[in-house]
């Protein structure tokens, strides 16, 4: 809609009309013309680790609200406080969903406080503890095994809890979301993953994966899990076995279950596997935003975007193959998108480190760009972090700009419909009403001195 007004009382949206037709006498007035506004963004794949400067960071780049993937119990009880306190001052922060502590199976990560492994008998111990850490819903991992998941899926469905994460390696994806997952994030596992659900060799990968599992498992190397299952030799058989009909199916397997994807592709495009990556044009080492950047962290970027990846060296080999299994999964995101399935906007920022070249906040827009390119319209890329995002997580009172709405606004200077890299060009953010001090939080930003 072109010339329009937005009236905002007490922190919503009160009407949306014809420039010109409202009654303003009394109401503050804000020119924006030439300008467009958005809803506040989401960012659905998030690793805040409670630390306040990354709630800055978000707040900044637009992005209203997130959705905090995982952190360990007291870092889930400082972000249930932090919330708490948000709602005397919603412009103090982005608006959280909180996951707490992942649930995984017997697993190497034995020395990872984000995770709890569980077993059989111990899970209503573990749904008892997230209950009490007021989480939202509960992350699932890997390593589960098939009873563990649906374990955990009917003991989180008496708490009412939804479930959402990786697919575990043990079950077949259309069985993970048929039992009650309602977000796949990712490429669906950090092993096979929605590929492995679109191979014509399945079942031969699935049990070659889990004994590469059993094996990391009982000896604690997980090095050498990675440089197995994602190795060239792996990667080139579960890519070459790739069954269309199969992706057709998996397709009709998420639309009957309503679960919607969250592939975080900012932090698997192999163009930023570099020490200087250009995404969209943008040569992100010299992107302004990039400053708030510590110069430790740039230069461990640097240092390591070529040649690791999960933290671990791989060959030339091993990552052309990964880029080839990239190509494969956007080219796969495409076809769901067009079956209809909900693709929504997640980065897997983690603060400070994370994977190179994503950072909170900034790194949403890279998403979007990313998920153009995988073939939605810049408007079905925006409702991917704003009202289809608002929507799956069941908040129906943020998301789209419209009368009863929450006031969370992003005004920008150049048409995101036009170019989606518009999404940048940041006039104002809103919350809640509420005009945001951007310069007042770089400000903080830079003196605080973000380590």
């Amino acid at each position: 809609m072109r010339d329009y007004t937005i009236v905002v009382h007490n922190g919503r949206i009160e009407a949306v009309v014809p420039a010109g037709s409202a009654n303003l006498d009394g109401i503050a007035e804000i020119k924006a013309e030439g300008k467009y506004v958005i809803p506040g963004l989401w960012d659905l794949h998030a690793h805040t680790f409670a630390d306040d400067a990354v709630f800055d960071l978000y707040l900044l780049a637009g992005v209203t609200s997130i959705r905090d993937m995982g952190c360990p119990a007291e870092c889930t009880r400082t972000l249930s406080a932090r919330r708490e306190a948000r709602q005397q001052k919603p412009e103090s922060g982005p608006r959280m969903l909180i996951a707490g502590p992942m649930l995984d199976g017997d697993s190497p990560y034995d020395d990872y406080p984000s995770h709890v492994q569980v077993t059989l008998d111990s899970i209503p111990e573990a749904i008892s503890l997230l209950e009490e850490l007021n989480v939202d819903f509960v992350k699932v991992r890997d390593f589960l095994s098939s009873e563990e998941f649906h374990g955990i899926a009917d003991a989180a469905g008496k708490a009412g809890l939804s479930i959402a994460g990786h697919i575990p390696t043990a079950i077949p994806a259309g069985k993970a979301v048929e039992a009650g997952l309602r977000t796949v994030e990712h490429e669906g596992s950090l092993f096979g993953g929605l590929l492995l659900a679109c191979s014509s060799d399945e079942e031969q990968l699935r049990l070659e994966l889990l004994q590469m599992m059993q094996a990391a498992t009982n000896s604690g190397n997980v090095q050498e899990l990675y440089a197995q299952a994602l190795g060239a030799h792996f990667m080139e058989r579960l890519v070459g076995s790739f069954d269309r009909a199969k992706a057709d199916r998996l397709a009709l397997s998420l639309l009957d279950s309503g679960a919607a994807i969250v592939p975080t592709l900012v932090v698997q495009d192999p163009r930023l596997r570099s020490s200087d990556p250009v995404l969209n044009g943008r040569r992100l080492a010299s992107d302004p935003a990039m400053r708030l950047v510590p110069a430790r962290v740039l230069d461990s970027w640097r240092e390591s975007a070529e040649t690791q990846v999960l933290g671990q060296a791989f060959a030339a080999a091993d990552r052309a193959a990964m880029s080839r299994h990239y190509q494969l999964l956007v080219e796969l995101l495409g076809r769901l998108h067009e079956t209809g399935v909900p693709i929504l906007a997640g980065t897997d920022a983690a603060y400070p480190d994370g994977t190179p070249w994503t950072w909170p906040g900034l790194s949403l827009h890279d998403e979007l760009g990313l998920l153009v390119e995988a073939g939605l319209a810049p408007s079905a890329a925006i409702a991917a972090a704003t009202g289809n995002a608002a929507g799956h997580m069941g908040i129906e009172d943020v998301g789209t700009i419209e009368p009863g709405k929450v006031a969370d606004l992003i005004v920008l200077s150049a048409d995101p419909l036009a170019d989606i890299g518009n999404t940048r060009q940041i006039s104002d953010v809103i919350v809640s009403g509420v005009f945001v001090d951007r310069e007042a939080l770089t400000e903080r930003l830079v003196n605080t001195s973000i380590e």
